[in-house]
């Protein structure tokens, strides 16, 4: 499985925001299992890892540029 990063950091942001992984997988273009292993490595299903990451996601490109 290869995705940009725009793209992972999207499914990221779906699930933190409550999207269930088979909506996130339409919106894509993905299997549901695919966004799901995005997600899992992100910290699906807790809501609050994956606000956590896309926190850190923003602060990584706003110190960046």
């Amino acid at each position: 499985m290869n995705i940009d990063t725009a793209t992972q950091n999207m499914i990221v942001t779906m699930l933190a925001e409550g999207s269930p992984v088979w909506y996130v997988a339409g919106m894509v273009n993905m299997r549901s299992h695919d966004v799901y292993v995005i997600g899992r490595a992100a910290g699906y299903p807790d809501k609050a890892k994956l606000r956590r990451a896309v926190w850190a996601a923003k602060n990584r490109t706003l110190q960046a540029a």
